[in-house]
């Protein structure tokens, strides 16, 4: 590998990548019966908790189903691969791609876990198996433990047990909140983020109990359309309620949202300032626009309306954008990268297109690069 050119900061560690006995090894004797396994039925290897089944496992009888996309681009992998989860396997990809560092998001934000005690002790033996994993190669590797929103208390004791033990960022799922991200009960969380200097990464997506809508009449299709938009909000709420203002160190990964939309929901924020009564509970000293550039930031894959708003002097986007590959789903960029790259930052300013594909990210995740 001659030279690494990007960092992706939004790759996938996705249920059916898990290994196996990720969980059985990890959780108390008394959770291992109820607990998350793998067992094979008619749909072949399957993950099971709480007596229910969920998602298919490519850590047994399924394995070709999921390594099939692999094989239809080339690339040969060995039955039982499991390319997200090995470390080997995903520093090799990573390097065909001249990505050196990923920040990779789990599925366990999308967990319907009914027992609250197992919950906990569900997401607890995910993080330890992610802090294993982040220390393979610490530059390289970014495995995000995930917090249970849906328990405040519980929330803050794991984000405090993440940060002793060296994690660099950590996971907030906002759709499960307890209450809003604008209520006071989050403060505690902000105020420890902030002065751990540990970016809270937030990924689109729904609430753990929420299905798809039905494949049916285009509202799926609706749905999926618009889930890039849906993270705006949280945006919105976190400046207006004042997080970044009173925690000026809190970092925040707006994740696989693209960035097209971005340039106007900030402008349409900094309006409301100007044209809007402000808020007593919560005093502001700067724009919304000046949050977002020191405190945000926005990924994307391939999104050609958003670098073609690079160019436009007014727009500011590449303070804010941050590109990520979505490794390793289809409607991602791997594994040439290179491909879209180029097509997307032709005539963009060779300084932003720096920034977007490197340096903010290693700013924000504390990467250090190759040779260090």
């Amino acid at each position: 590998m001659s030279e690494y050119l990007y960092i992706s900061a939004d790759n996938h560690l996705d249920t059916h990548w898990c290994p196996k006995n990720l969980w059985q090894d990890r959780l108390p004797a008394k959770f291992k019966d109820v607990g998350p396994k793998v067992i094979e039925g008619e749909n072949g290897s399957q993950w099971t908790w709480e007596g229910k089944l969920w998602d298919k496992s490519a850590d047994g009888s399924n394995s070709a189903l999921f390594l099939k996309p692999f094989r239809e681009h080339g690339v040969d992998l060995p039955d039982g691969a499991l390319p997200p989860a090995d470390p080997a396997i995903l520093l090799n990809h990573m390097d065909q791609s001249k990505v050196w560092s990923s920040v990779v998001f789990a599925s366990v934000r999308k967990w319907n876990v009914a027992d609250p005690d197992l919950l906990f002790a569900v997401y607890r033996a995910f993080n330890d198996y992610a802090m294993e994993m982040n220390k393979i190669h610490p530059d390289r590797m970014f495995i995000l433990p995930a917090l249970p929103t849906k328990y405040p208390d519980e929330c803050l004791r794991e984000l405090d047990r993440m940060i002793k033990v060296g994690a660099k960022a950590v996971e907030f799922p906002p759709f499960d909140v307890a209450e809003p991200v604008y209520d006071e009960l989050w403060e505690p969380l902000w105020a420890m983020a902030s002065e751990a200097r540990v970016p809270l990464c937030i990924h689109i997506g729904g609430a753990a109990d929420a299905p798809l809508p039905p494949y049916h009449r285009g509202a799926q299709i609706a749905f999926l359309s618009t889930a890039p938009f849906n993270l705006c909000n949280t945006f919105s709420q976190l400046v207006f309620c004042g997080a970044f203002e009173r925690n000026p160190n809190l970092k925040v990964l707006f994740s696989e949202c693209r960035i097209g939309w971005v340039p106007f929901a900030i402008e349409w924020c900094d309006r409301q300032v100007e044209e809007r009564a402000p808020d007593p509970s919560a005093p502001l000293s700067m724009l919304p626009s000046e949050y977002a550039k020191r405190n945000c930031g926005f990924t994307f894959e391939e999104d050609y309306v958003g670098c073609e708003m690079m160019k436009l002097d007014w727009c500011n986007l590449g303070d804010v954008a941050i590109w990520g590959s979505d490794y390793p789903h289809p409607q991602g960029t791997w594994p040439d990268v290179s491909i879209p790259i180029d097509k997307m930052f032709d005539g963009v300013d060779p300084a932003i297109k720096q920034r977007v594909l490197w340096d903010h990210a290693a700013e924000m995740f504390q990467i250090n690069g190759p040779g260090t």
